[in-house]
């Protein structure tokens, strides 16, 4: 993975997620703090009565090294004190009750993270009651994570899901966190349609069709910042090839996934974003990158880069290849604008059914006035386990 989002501090440049992170008021928090106690005590209430129980998850530790480009305008002589080595640990635990009419459904996910330092943080990624009154009818209160879009690298409709990084898709450390909605899903003569109540007055809905052997959703979203629309399909050929496409405004995205003999998966996706920058803007950041020299500048620069965001068009490619006890993924992500390059490459090693470990190096390439060449790092390897239970 990697990092330096946009309004990022230099010093915060080798941190491990591509997607930037909006931080809420103090205020807003506080909100979300006792809503979200609020539901877990409700839910918990609930599920004393359940008849069904599941427990599931993981726990890991890793270590991870970020060796400093200090030939990044960005980071010269390592001004950000990126440190060479940093670990943390991890653990997930999910948890879902219902009775044995399946009438209603609890669901919980609860996370917590130490890094190195002594700082800890615990959060409630989800946690809801789903209620089935009518067999036509779902209810769902409480936060949820939503998986909104067919692409696998981007989704430009998931207008209610947590941004996706494309150089950890799958979430592997299960790091996202839901929103907090009222959701009621109807079903009619083969159509889905699903109406959301969000946080702040904002609304949302999807409608979902088999059209002709295609998947196709209607998205839609309206809040304080305006209205969003979108479609998605996605469409399987045979037992092997699967097409999909997203539109939204101001992005697009078109893919392929096909599995070829032994299970070999391969994914290949393009990105289109009108939010990021063209030819003019990005030799203008290039400009103010270039001459910055002052430590106020430099955070400047560092706070208007964010990795895999600076062009409008990118190339997204995936390969795993399992074997018996060793899986192998490459993920190559190429800006269309200048060629430059992020390959990461992942290996895990399943030393008992219920027991991994992984290995995992991002490298960057590309020519000197490239976008991947401001990285703040030279590269980032990852080395961890986990444990599933």
């Amino acid at each position: 993975m990697v990092s330096a989002g946009k309004n990022a501090a230099p010093a915060n440049a080798a941190q491990t997620n591509v997607a930037q992170t909006n931080v809420a008021p103090p205020a807003r928090r506080l909100y979300r703090r006792r809503l979200a106690g609020g539901l877990l005590i409700a839910l918990l209430a609930t599920a004393a009565h359940a008849e069904v129980f599941k427990i599931f998850g993981s726990a890991g530790v890793e270590s991870q090294l970020t060796p400093a480009n200090s030939s990044s305008p960005l980071n010269p002589d390592n001004v950000a004190g990126i440190p060479y080595r940093t670990s943390s640990a991890d653990a997930v635990a999910f948890f879902d009750a219902a009775p044995e009419s399946r009438t209603w459904k609890l669901h919980l996910k609860l996370r917590g993270d130490a890094a190195e330092g002594g700082s800890q943080q615990a959060s409630v990624g989800e946690a809801y009651l789903q209620l089935n009154p009518k067999p036509w009818l779902d209810v769902t209160i409480g936060r949820v994570i939503e998986k909104w879009g067919t692409g696998y690298a981007w989704n430009p409709t998931a207008f209610v899901s947590p941004r996706k990084n494309p150089t950890d898709p799958s979430d592997y450390r299960s790091a996202n966190q839901g929103l907090n909605m009222l959701r009621a899903d109807v079903f009619a003569r083969g159509t889905n349609v699903s109406l959301y109540a969000l946080d702040h007055g904002a609304v949302a809905a999807r409608v979902y069709r088999l059209v002709a052997g295609t998947d196709v959703s209607l998205h839609f979203r309206r809040d304080g910042d305006g209205t969003q629309q979108g479609v998605s399909a996605a469409r399987v050929f045979g037992d092997s090839l699967e097409l999909h496409a997203e539109v939204a405004r101001r992005h697009a995205l078109a893919g392929a996934q096909y599995t070829f003999k032994r299970n070999v998966n391969v994914v290949f996706e393009l990105y289109h974003s009108g939010d990021g920058l063209d030819a003019r803007a990005w030799r203008a950041f290039r400009l103010m990158a270039d001459n910055a020299r002052s430590e106020t500048t430099i955070r400047t620069a560092n706070g208007e880069y964010a990795p895999l965001r600076m062009a409008r068009d990118y190339a997204f490619v995936r390969v795993d290849w399992p074997f018996e006890k060793l899986d192998a993924e490459l993920i190559m992500i190429t800006n269309m604008r200048d060629g430059s390059l992020l390959a990461r490459a992942t290996f895990t090693h399943k030393l008992r059914s219920n027991m991994s470990v992984y290995l995992i190096d991002t490298e960057f390439a590309g020519a000197r006035a490239s976008e991947l060449a401001y990285m703040q790092v030279r590269r980032v390897t990852t080395g961890g386990a986990r444990l599933y239970f």
